[in-house]
């Protein structure tokens, strides 16, 4: 395999530099390394590669993400996560474009995207195979199960998603994306803190995550982030042949005009939480001063209804309550802003609602 550093750089320079239309080609098989960690940004250039690339070759991605939660499309952010736990806790969580259910992403956890023209055969069948020889090489005997997994004795190592385009108007290749990821020393225990939500009687018009049966390939076998990236690097190279390798970083990748947007909008509060399905809530609270029993119709993480019912002996600000809260986002800045609204002499109940309704959304 070469290395081809210098020429990379030479050939991205003068892409992003000479063009903003970012019409890539490559003319031999190629794996690009990213040494950024920020998932918006690599899921950013993904998109630009497939989205904006004139196909000559084969392409592997390969990557790396500290602590995020990935949530599909059509999820619904509050349902699937503890968001109070994933804001103190400063993990990443972001909206993909493509469907399916949330997963949790570390260092321990190794991204791959294959990028292939399709031709007679689906490239998909070509990379498992690949993935598999991968991991026949490391001494692990592992199958396909379903549709986009890939399991050892019945526990999931591996899942993946699968995008093909219908070609351009400027040229007749498909293109086809087989993006996934490879469990190697994720931490599990972040499964059950950052993907079970808070306890709530909550039911929304969004699509549940599917939880698995999971185990680290380093659970089963000795091997290393690193041993498992280059063996994976050998088995695409028997079949595609010798390969170029481009390095890139984070200034690298945000040089490109829409990568930029991509990586922005993914993380934008709009996108995240924004986009949600419309759902309700119910939640419920003792205090000193009388039980609340508070329920929200939320639509695109605005609450659009507000019952408030409570045996509270001040009628007046349960009356404000189911007023107050009517076009707020639901948020913790949302609930404060509503809360401010109350009269003054019901100061301190507003300050134990504020508390446990930011503790329990």
């Amino acid at each position: 395999m070469s290395l081809l550093l210098l020429e990379q750089s030479k050939i991205f320079s003068f892409l992003i530099h000479q063009y903003n239309q970012y019409m890539i080609a490559l003319t031999s098989p190629t794996i690009i390394k990213s040494f950024c960690n920020k998932i918006n940004i690599n899921l950013g250039f993904e998109a630009y590669m497939f989205n904006n690339m004139k196909f000559q070759n084969n392409i592997l991605f390969l990557y790396q993400n500290v602590k995020t939660i990935v949530i599909g499309r059509h999820q619904n952010p509050w349902k699937e996560c503890n968001i109070q736990k994933i804001k103190e806790d400063n993990v990443m969580l972001i909206r993909r474009n493509s469907g399916g259910g949330a997963v949790y992403q570390d260092l321990g956890n190794h991204c791959f995207t294959f990028i292939n023209e399709y031709k007679d055969q689906d490239p998909k069948i070509i990379n498992n195979n690949i993935l598999l020889n991968a991991l026949s090489e490391l001494g692990i005997k592992a199958e396909l199960s379903g549709r986009n997994d890939i399991q050892v004795d019945g526990k999931k190592i591996s899942g993946s998603a699968y995008q093909l385009s219908l070609g351009r108007k400027d040229y007749l290749q498909r293109v086809a994306l087989h993006h996934g990821t490879m469990l190697i020393d994720l931490d599990h225990s972040a499964l059950s803190k950052y993907l079970t939500p808070s306890k709530k009687k909550l039911q929304s018009k969004g699509v549940d995550s599917v939880q698995s049966r999971v185990i680290n390939l380093n659970q089963i076998k000795n091997i290393t982030t690193r041993d498992y990236e280059q063996q994976l690097i050998k088995s695409f190279e028997q079949y595609y042949g010798k390969s170029q390798q481009i390095e890139m970083s984070d200034e690298d990748f945000l040089k490109i005009d829409q990568v930029k947007q991509s990586a922005d909008k993914m993380i934008s509060y709009d996108w995240v939480y924004g986009y949600t399905p419309e759902f309700t809530v119910n939640l419920e609270e003792r205090f000193d001063w009388g039980s609340i029993d508070m329920y929200f119709n939320v639509i695109n993480n605005q609450i659009k209804e507000c019952k408030v019912y409570s045996d509270s002996l001040f009628p007046d600000f349960i009356t404000q309550l189911n007023v107050v809260f009517i076009g707020k986002q639901y948020s913790q800045d949302g609930i404060e802003s509503a809360l401010s609204l109350i009269d003054k002499q019901y100061d301190s109940y507003c300050q134990n609602v504020k508390e446990w309704l930011i503790k329990a959304i």
